[in-house]
Formats: C-alpha cells, structure tokens, sequence
C-alpha cells in the first residue's frame, strides 16, 4: 500500500513539473512570438531650409531626419515600442542650430532649431490603455500639448498616460502625468505635469474638448503654469467652426509674477467651395499667457516671430486659403499681427505652401513664409524670410 501511495505520489509530482515545463516553454514561445512579429518603421526627411533674418547673414540648413522603429506583438496585452532618431547636417552648416543642448551656437547666424544629434526618440511599454516610457503627446490641435512635429527633432515627454475610448461612445478620455520633457535642442527638463483631456464627438455641429494641463518646472519654479479650457469645432453643411478658450494661472510653486493670471481666446469661421476652404481666424493670447510645449509652428504665422509672446500680448487676425486641386494639397494664410494690451502694431505675414504625393510613401513640399515689420516695435523691426524645400518618406 505505502509502495502504491509513494508511486502514485510521484506520478503526480511528475506531471506537475511536467505541466509547469510546458507552461514555461508556451509562455516563452508566446514572449518570442510577441517580439519577432512586430512592425519595422521606418521615416526619412531630407529638407533644405533658407532663413534671412535682415540682421544676420542668410542661414541655410540641410538636415536628414532619420527615424527607425520597431513595435512588438501582443503578449497578454502588452506591446513595446523603440524608435531610434538620427539627425544629420549635409551641407556646411551655415546655420545656428541653437545655443543649448545639441545647438552649435553659431549665433551670427539666423536660427534654424534642427541640431544634429542621435537619440532615443520613443521607448515605452503600452497596454490596457496604458503606455509607460518616453513617448510623443499631443493633445487637440497642440495648441497646448504637442510633439513640435514640423522640427526634425521631435519634443516628447517620459512619463505615464492613459486614453479610454470605451466608457461611453464617441467618447475619448486622456489623462497623463509627465516627468521630463526632452526638447527639440536635446535638452531634457524635470518637471511634474499632471494633464487630463476629455473630448467628446458624438455629433458632428459640436465636437467638445475640456481639459487641464498643469506644470511644474523642477529647475525654474516661478514659471509653472496651469491651463484649463474648453475647444468645441464643427462642420454645419459646408460652414465650419471652431473656438477656444483657455485660463491661465500660475501652479504650484509659481508665482503670478512669473505666470501672471491671463487667457487665450481662439475663433475661426470657414466655408467650403467644393475643393477650396476659406477660413477667417481671430486669435488672442492676453499680456503673459504663455504655452511652453505646444507645437509653436503651426500658430501665427510659419515665420516663427511668435514662438513667445510679446509683453503687451499678441492679436492674431488671419484668413487661410486651403485647396486641394488635383494632387496638390495648396495654402495660403495672410497675418495681420497687433498686441493685444497696447496700440502697437508688429507687421503682417503672409505664407504659402504646396505638397504632392510623389509615390505612395513618397511627399514633396515646397514652403515659404514672409514677415513683413511694422518697424517700431523693439524685437519686431525686422523682416524675416523663410523658404523650405522638403522630401518625406515613410514605410
């Protein structure tokens, strides 16, 4: 009997080892599948940039942005992203990339913000509408919150978010919190940013965004901010629409010095012509109101002149022209650039832009953005001239 019990015992003891064998090497197999099926990416832009300052020689920058990438399989859930990103000079540098980080400080040049540099673009581990690492965030338009995308080095953020589309249909919950923000100079910055987005698109006359957006500079305290607001954008028959409102305040250890109470007021009417649209776009950032990590460039004017905001504040009254005319996607906007706090006047600008699809990964621009000075504000008595040519393919 006790012979009977002590085989059977290790029958059992064997099948357990056994099952636990198999389950070691399933979940192995699983973790090696996960790894090996994932999708290679890969992105390269080649651009020329031209920039004459009127103050300083002209500068010509021709970079390559080279990105690669590879996202894992599915294991439980889980999926990991690694993006490499390489940025290259070509020609001779006769351009000031910058005075921090990667910048090569040739300050008797314009500034044209593409430094070479080699890096860990993106790396983070996502699932369950997690993704924890390094990582891009861009909320709404980036008015507020943005990757910085028309740069060759991209912003990006280390921390924690969360997106939810589930809870309730159509609609789309964000919420984030971010420790460093590593910019397009190379430099990476500690901070404390806890940010919520909550938008709503059940219906198109009024798509809703509410949102927080909360910063802590860990090196320059007094300028912490915080944002909140609301955006609502539609489409009525061939009428579209759109307008935001922000209030700023200073946050956690900033002060109102450093961050002075101020709003930010955005709207702009379009109408639809068959192929072309026509927008008109009133925008008003108050004395102080600052947005340290949105995407600058796609806001007042691509001459860049704007990227903070005047003392006495910035009115910006535009009307864009957008075309999409057989394979050519056309814009053209005219500024009309005022502050918002005084009389004084900063001049006009106007720009144009045309893509085309080359091949199906294949995209050509040619862009060009001209500031012209009112000439009696200090800081703004200079034209400024910008012309980009660009080559952008992704696999």
């Amino acid at each position: 009997m006790k012979r009977s019990i002590l085989l059977s015992s290790l029958v059992l003891a064997t099948a357990a080892v056994s099952g636990v064998a198999r389950a070691e090497s399933m979940e192995v197999a699983l973790l090696q599948e996960a790894i090996f099926s994932g999708k290679t990416s890969l992105d390269l832009r080649l651009r020329t940039e031209y920039v004459d300052y009127e103050t300083t020689p002209e500068a010509v920058a021709e970079t390559l942005r080279t990105v690669l990438g590879y996202k894992t399989g599915d294991y439980h859930g889980l999926k990991a992203f690694i993006e490499f990103e390489d940025v290259s000079s070509l020609g001779d540098e006769d351009y000031n990339s910058g005075t921090t980080g990667y910048g090569n400080k040739k300050t008797q040049y314009g500034v044209i913000a593409d430094p070479e540099l080699t890096q860990v673009n993106q790396g983070y581990l996502e699932g369950y509408g997690f993704k924890a690492g390094r990582q891009k965030v861009v909320f709404d338009n980036a008015r507020f919150v943005g990757d910085v995308g028309w740069r060759q080095n991209d912003q990006t953020f280390d921390g924690v978010s969360y997106s939810n589309s589930t809870l309730l249909k159509d609609l789309t919950l964000s919420a984030d919190y971010l420790t460093r923000v590593n910019n397009i100079y190379g430099v990476t910055r500690k901070v404390a940013a806890p940010m919520v987005n909550v938008r709503y698109a059940g219906f198109a006359p009024a798509k809703v965004s509410v949102f927080y957006y909360a910063l802590e500079e860990k090196a320059a305290a007094t300028t912490s901010v915080q944002h909140a607001g609301i955006k609502v954008d539609g489409v009525i028959s061939n009428f579209l629409y759109e307008a935001s409102y922000a209030d700023q305040q200073a946050y956690a250890d900033g002060t109102a010095a450093g961050t002075p109470d101020a709003h930010y007021t955005d709207l702009q009417l379009g109408y639809r012509f068959g192929p072309v649209t026509v927008k008109v776009e009133q925008e008003v950032l108050e004395k102080g109101f600052k947005t340290p990590l949105a995407t600058l460039h796609a806001f007042n004017g691509w001459a860049d002149r704007f990227l903070t905001t005047p003392a006495n504040g910035l009115e910006d009254v535009n009307v864009k022209v957008l075309a999409k005319l057989a394979d050519y996607n056309l814009v053209l906007a005219a500024h009309d650039f005022k502050a918002e706090a005084s009389s004084d006047k900063f001049g006009q600008e106007v720009d144009f832009s045309v893509a085309k699809p080359l091949t199906a990964k294949l995209n050509a621009l040619f862009k060009v953005a001209a500031f012209n000075a009112d000439g009696s504000v200090t800081g703004f008595k200079n034209d400024t001239t910008k012309v980009w040519l660009q080559f952008a393919y992704k696999m």
